[in-house]
C-alpha cells in the first residue's frame, strides 16, 4: 500500500510540472523515465506564481470523491455544451473584467521610476539599503566646460592683467581698437595715451575711458569687454582631486568644482568655504543649487581665491518608501521631518505607524527606535543623531478586494471582488476556457479570518457549466484563488509516432517552426563534420575507397538539405564490422539514429493512419507504396507489428486505413531499401566534379557530359578508370585503368567503354597549365614592377629584364624576402615561442605552489604577469620572410653562386645608400649616426654617452645591412656560415664590421631579471629574432 501511494505522489509531481509548462509558459524538455523531485516541482509551481502545492491538490479530489461527485462522461459534456452555447447565443456579449496586460518593460529606468517603486510588491521590511550620498551623481555625471565666452560680462566684472577691451570710435574720427590690459594695469588708447584700469570694475572702466575719449571733440565712443583672462584658483580640501586650476575670469565656485571632481566621500556639500586674501567671503551649501535652484551664493572667483571643503557635518540615511533614499548631510536642522523633507516626503505605499531607526549609542552599542506616526504629526520633535539609519518600510496588506483565477482558462489574472460574487461571474461559458480543461475538478483556496488557516474546497466545473448546477457555484470572499486544471495533468495524453519517409522533421509537432529550422540546420552540420571525420579515416586505406566516396556522397545530400538514402549507412556498418573496423561501425549507428525522421503527434479522436501520416507533413517522392507498419504495445511490454498497403491506407481503404491507439508507431520504409542506389564518381579537371546517379549502359563520355564536360586544362591523353574488383568473390579490391580520354570522347568503343557501378573517373590535369609566377621589384631599379616569369628563370634574368640598377642604387642594403622561407621562419618563431612558455610557466606555476607567504606569492603573481607579456611580446612578432643575398650587376651576377631561380611571389627591394649608423639597446641615449670609415662600433656607442649599467657588454651584436647579423667577437649568423664567405664583395670592396645602415644592438644582461636567467642562451635568441622578422625585441 505504501508502495501504491508513493507510485501516485511521483505520477501527481509529474503532471504537476506538465501543467505548468503547457499553462504558465514554462518550457521544459520531457523525457521518458525522469521522475522529478519534490523540491523541483515546487520550485517551478513558485516561479510560475502558482501557490498551489501538490499535495492541495490530491487533497482537493479525495474530497470531491468522498462527497460522491462522479465525472461527467463524453456524452454529458458534449450535450452540456450544446445547451450552453444556444443560451449563449441568445445572451448580449459580456466585456472582458480581465485587466490587459502592461507592456514589458525593457528600459531599466522605467522600472526603478517612483511610480514602479511605489506599486512595487514585496516583503515587510524588505527595502534596499544600497544607498549614495546625495548630490554624488552631479559630479559624477557633469562634464567639465571651457570657459565661458557666451554669457554678457557683468557691469560689477573686476577688470585685469590679460582682458581684452574692445573700443569703438565714431563720428568725427572712426576707429576700432581691441586692446589688451598689460601687467601695468593700463591701456593704450590711439590718439589718447595710456589709461590705467586694472582694479575697476566694467561700470567704472566705461566711464573713466569717456571721460577720457571726450578730449576728441566730435568723436562717440562704445567700450566692450572681449575675451577675458584666465586666472589662477585653488581647490583645496576633501575634494577628489585637489589642486591649483587655471579658470575663466567669470568662473563660479560650481565650476571650481566641477574642475576638481567634487567633494570626495568625506568632503562637505553644505559647508564650503570661499577664502580671498585673509577672509572667508561666502559659505556656499550645495544642497541649496541641488534642491532649490539658488545659485546666490555661487560667487564669481577672482584671482588667488580658495575654495575649501571642510570634513562633512553629522550625516544620515533614511531608506525605503521614500521619494529619494539617500545618506543625507545635516545642517541647522536636525529632526526627522527635516530629513524626511530633504527625501521629497514619503510615497503612497510608506507605512508610517512603524518607522524604524537604527541609531549607534557612545561608540559601543547600536540600537533600534520604532516609531509610530501615522499623521506624521510627532517627527519634528524626534532628534535625528549622526550615523543615524532610517527605514520607511511598505504597507503589507496587497489587493484586499480582489480574487485570483489561473489555470487552464484564457483570461486568467486578478480580478475585483464584489460582494455577492460566485465562481460563475468569473467563469461564465466554456468559451472562457482553453482545450483540454478537466470539467470534473477544480479548486478554490481560502484563507479564512483570524488565524489565516488555508482551506481548500473542491467543485465540478462541469457541472456548473454545462448543466447550470447552482451547488457548484460557490460564493467567494476576497483573496480567493480559483484554480482551472487541465485534464493532461492527471493522465498522459495519448500520442503517436510517425517516422520514415515522411516530411515532418520534429519529434514535436507543438514546437516553433523557427527553433525547429535552427536546430535541423545546427544537427546537420553537426552529422556532416562526423561523416568527414569518418570518411577521412577510411580514407587511409586504400581497401576502403568505395566506403570513403560512399559516404561523401551522403554528406554532399546532407548539404543540399536532401534526405540521405535510407540503408546506406547501414550497409556500410556490416561493411565495415566484417573488416573488423567495430569503431568507425559504433560512430555510424550513431550517425544512423541521429538521422532517423521521426515525428510525435497527439492521438485525437477516432485518429486513422491516414490522418496521421498527413498530420506528420504527408509521404515524400521516396516512401515506399506497398508496405508500412505499425508497432503496437500490448500488455507486460509486448510488441506487435502490423502491416498494412500504404496506397490503400492513403486511398482510404477501411482494411489499411487502420484506427491508431495510444503510443502506436507507425513506419514508412523507402523504395531505396529494396533496390539500393548506386552512383558513380567524376573527379580532376571536370566542370563540376562530384558524385553522379549510375545508369544502365552508362560510359565514359556519358559521365564527362554530366559532369559538364572538360576544363581546357584537361590532360586528353589520358585519363584513369578506377573500378572495385572481387577476389575470389569474398574479397574487395580497387582496379585501375588507363583510357584515351580524346579517343573516348570521340566515341570510340575501346576508350568509351561501359562504366559499372561505383566507378571513379580520373580526368588528369596538363603539367604546370597556365601556371603564373611573378617577382615583385621596388626601389632603385630602371623599371620597378611585377614581372611575371617561367619555371627556371634566375634572378640575373629578372635584374637584367628590369634594366639592371640605378645610380644611386645601394646593392649591400639589398632587402630580398621570399613566401616559403617566411613559412619556414614563422613556424621556427611559433615552436620556440611553445617551447619558452612551456618551461617558463610551467615551472613557475609549481613554485607557486609550495609559496608560503603573501608576499612571497604576491611577488610571483608578478613575475608571472611578466612572462605571460614577454610570451605575448613573441607571439606578435611575424617573420619576415627575408634571405641575405649578394647583389651584382647581371653579368657579374649571372652564373655565380649567389644567382639562384625564382620563385613565385618573391620580391626584391634595392634601397638608396643610408648614410647612417643606428645605435640601440643599453646605451645611454639611443639613436642614429653620421658613417664613417674611420670609426668602430665602440666608436659609435661613445657616441651614445656610452653604456648603461645593466648593458652586456661581451654580447654587442649588429644588424648587417643585408640582413645578416654578427657578434662583433664572432662568427655571422642566419645565411652567412662563416665570415670567410663574406671577405669580398661582387665589386670587390671589403666587407668592413660596420657599414652604412648597419644597426648596432647592445642587450642587457640576463641576470637583471631572475626568471630570464631560466631561458638558455637568451642574448643568441634575441639576435635570431632580429634577423628573422627585422625587429629588436626589448624584452629586458
Amino acid at each position: 500500500m505504501c508502495h501504491k501511494t508513493s507510485s501516485k505522489y511521483l505520477l501527481l509531481l509529474i503532471i504537476t510540472v506538465i501543467f505548468l509548462a503547457a499553462h504558465t509558459g514554462i518550457v521544459h524538455a520531457q523525457q521518458a523515465g525522469e521522475v522529478p523531485s519534490a523540491e523541483a516541482v515546487q520550485s517551478e509551481l513558485q516561479k510560475a506564481g502558482v501557490t498551489l502545492t501538490p499535495a492541495e491538490i490530491q487533497k482537493g479530489r479525495e474530497m470531491l470523491e468522498q462527497r460522491g461527485d462522479k465525472p461527467l462522461t463524453d456524452a454529458e459534456i458534449k450535450q452540456g455544451k450544446e445547451m450552453l452555447d444556444k443560451r449563449q447565443k441568445e445572451a448580449p456579449p459580456r466585456a472582458d473584467s480581465a485587466p490587459d496586460a502592461s507592456a514589458d518593460l525593457d528600459d531599466p529606468d522605467d522600472r526603478d521610476s517612483l511610480f514602479h517603486r511605489t506599486r512595487e510588491e514585496g516583503k515587510y521590511q524588505n527595502i534596499s539599503l544600497r544607498l549614495r550620498r546625495f548630490g554624488h551623481d552631479f559630479f559624477r555625471h557633469t562634464a567639465v566646460g571651457a570657459a565661458r565666452t557666451d554669457v554678457p560680462v557683468p557691469l560689477n566684472y573686476v577688470i585685469g592683467a590679460g582682458d581684452q577691451i574692445n573700443i569703438l570710435l565714431w563720428g568725427r574720427l572712426n576707429a576700432q581698437h581691441s586692446l589688451t590690459v598689460d601687467r601695468d594695469g593700463k591701456i593704450t588708447i590711439p590718439q589718447i595715451g595710456p589709461v590705467y584700469v586694472a582694479g575697476m570694475t566694467y561700470e567704472q572702466m566705461s566711464q573713466h575711458v569717456i571721460a577720457k575719449a571726450e578730449q576728441i571733440t566730435g568723436t562717440n565712443i562704445d567700450i566692450t569687454v572681449g575675451s577675458t583672462r584666465s586666472i589662477p584658483v585653488f581647490v583645496l580640501g576633501d575634494v577628489r582631486r585637489p589642486g591649483a586650476y587655471t579658470i575663466g575670469a567669470m568662473s563660479s565656485v560650481t565650476d571650481a568644482l566641477i574642475m576638481a571632481g567634487g567633494p570626495s566621500a568625506i568632503g562637505s556639500m553644505r559647508r564650503i568655504e570661499v577664502r580671498r586674501g585673509e577672509k572667508v567671503i561666502t559659505y556656499f551649501d550645495l544642497y541649496d543649487l541641488f534642491l532649490k535652484g539658488d545659485k546666490s551664493r555661487d560667487v564669481t572667483l577672482r584671482a588667488g581665491d580658495v575654495i575649501f571643503v571642510p570634513v562633512t557635518g553629522p550625516q544620515a540615511a533614511i531608506a525605503g518608501n521614500v521619494k529619494r533614499p539617500a545618506i543625507y548631510e545635516l545642517r541647522d536642522k536636525f529632526d526627522l521631518g527635516h530629513l524626511i523633507d530633504l527625501a521629497g516626503g514619503i510615497i503612497p505605499s510608506a507605512y508610517t505607524q512603524q518607522m524604524q531607526v537604527e541609531r549607534i549609542i557612545k561608540n559601543e552599542k547600536q540600537v533600534v527606535i520604532d516609531i509610530n506616526d501615522k499623521t506624521l504629526s510627532l517627527v519634528k520633535d524626534f532628534v535625528i543623531q549622526d550615523a543615524d539609519m532610517v527605514k520607511i518600510f511598505p504597507i503589507v496588506d496587497k489587493d484586499d478586494n480582489a480574487v485570483y483565477l489561473s489555470g487552464n482558462i484564457k483570461r486568467p489574472g486578478k480580478y475585483a471582488f464584489k460582494p455577492g460574487m460566485r465562481i460563475g461571474d468569473l467563469v461564465q461559458r466554456t468559451d472562457d476556457l482553453l482545450a483540454a480543461t478537466h470539467f470534473d475538478y477544480a479548486l478554490i483556496k481560502r484563507q479564512t479570518p483570524p488565524d489565516k488557516t488555508i482551506v481548500l474546497i473542491p467543485f465540478n466545473l462541469g457541472k456548473l457549466l454545462l448543466k447550470n448546477d447552482e451547488s457548484q457555484n460557490y460564493e467567494l470572499t476576497p483573496k480567493d484563488q480559483i484554480f482551472i486544471f487541465n485534464r493532461n495533468l492527471f493522465a498522459d495524453p495519448p500520442i503517436v509516432t510517425v517516422e520514415g519517409e515522411i516530411r515532418g522533421s520534429s519529434t514535436n509537432v507543438n514546437q516553433d517552426p523557427l527553433l525547429i529550422d535552427a536546430r535541423n540546420r545546427a544537427t546537420n552540420q553537426s552529422i556532416i563534420g562526423e561523416l568527414r571525420s569518418i570518411r577521412e579515416e577510411l580514407q587511409k586505406d586504400e581497401r576502403f575507397y568505395l566506403y570513403a566516396a560512399k559516404i561523401e556522397e551522403i554528406e554532399d545530400e546532407i548539404a543540399q538539405e536532401k534526405r540521405p538514402t535510407p540503408g546506406a549507412l547501414r550497409y556500410l556498418q556490416a561493411e565495415l564490422e566484417k573488416a573488423g573496423r567495430d569503431g568507425l561501425t559504433a560512430r555510424l549507428k550513431r550517425l544512423e539514429d541521429r538521422m532517423k525522421v521521426s515525428r510525435q503527434i497527439d492521438l485525437e479522436g477516432n485518429m486513422k493512419v491516414k490522418d496521421a501520416i498527413l498530420k506528420t507533413g504527408g509521404l515524400t517522392a521516396g516512401a515506399s507504396m506497398e508496405k508500412g507498419e505499425i508497432i503496437r504495445e500490448h500488455a507486460k511490454n509486448e510488441y506487435r507489428t502490423t502491416y498494412f498497403d500504404v496506397a490503400r491506407a492513403m486511398a482510404e481503404d477501411p482494411r489499411h486505413n487502420l484506427t491508431l491507439q495510444d503510443k502506436d508507431r507507425i513506419i514508412i520504409h523507402s523504395i531505396w531499401e529494396q533496390t539500393p542506389k548506386v552512383s558513380v564518381f567524376a573527379a580532376g579537371d571536370v566542370t563540376n566534379p562530384g558524385t553522379y546517379q549510375f545508369t544502365e549502359n552508362m560510359t565514359v563520355r556519358d559521365l564527362v557530359f554530366k559532369a559538364g564536360n572538360v576544363l581546357d586544362s584537361a590532360y586528353l591523353g589520358e585519363a584513369e578508370i578506377t573500378s572495385v574488383g572481387v577476389v575470389d568473390g569474398r574479397l574487395g579490391n580497387l582496379v585501375h585503368r588507363n583510357i584515351n580520354l580524346k579517343k573516348a570522347l570521340a566515341g570510340d568503343p575501346i576508350h568509351n567503354i561501359k562504366l559499372s557501378p561505383n566507378d571513379r573517373l580520373l580526368v588528369k590535369r596538363i603539367a604546370d597549365y597556365q601556371t603564373i609566377r611573378t617577382i615583385t621589384l621596388s626601389g632603385q631599379v630602371s623599371f620597378p614592377g611585377k614581372y611575371p616569369f617561367r619555371k627556371g628563370e634566375k634572378l640575373s634574368d629578372i635584374i637584367e629584364r628590369a634594366g639592371g640598377f640605378t645610380p644611386y642604387a645601394y646593392l649591400r642594403g639589398a632587402n630580398f624576402t621570399r613566401e616559403r622561407v617566411r613559412q619556414m621562419q614563422q613556424k621556427g618563431l611559433e615552436e620556440m615561442t611553445d617551447r619558452m612558455e612551456r618551461d617558463l610557466l610551467s615551472s613557475r606555476a609549481e613554485q607557486m605552489s609550495v609559496s608560503i607567504s603573501t608576499e612571497e606569492i604576491a611577488a610571483k603573481k608578478v613575475e608571472l604577469e611578466q612572462k605571460r607579456h614577454f610570451i605575448d611580446l613573441l607571439r606578435q612578432t611575424r617573420a619576415t620572410g627575408r634571405m641575405t643575398v649578394r647583389l651584382a650587376d647581371a653579368k657579374a651576377l649571372r652564373d655565380s653562386e649567389y644567382d639562384f631561380e625564382l620563385e613565385d611571389g618573391d620580391a626584391l627591394y634595392v634601397p638608396e645608400k643610408n648614410n647612417a649608423v643606428s645605435v640601440m639597446g643599453s646605451v645611454m641615449t639611443q639613436g642614429s649616426h653620421l658613417y664613417s670609415d674611420k670609426y668602430d662600433y665602440q666608436d659609435y656607442i661613445e657616441m651614445t654617452g656610452g653604456y648603461s649599467y645593466y648593458a652586456d657588454t661581451r654580447n654587442v651584436y649588429i644588424l648587417k645591412v643585408d640582413g645578416s647579423a654578427r657578434r662583433v667577437s664572432g662568427n655571422y649568423i642566419g645565411w652567412s656560415a662563416s665570415r670567410a664567405r663574406w671577405e669580398m664583395t661582387a665589386y670587390g670592396g671589403e666587407i668592413r664590421t660596420i657599414e652604412p645602415g648597419d644597426t648596432i644592438v647592445v642587450p642587457e644582461k640576463a641576470e637583471r631579471i631572475a626568471w630570464l636567467r631560466e631561458i638558455k642562451d637568451i642574448t643568441t635568441i634575441m639576435m635570431n629574432l632580429a634577423v628573422v622578422a627585422g625587429v629588436v625585441v626589448a624584452a629586458f
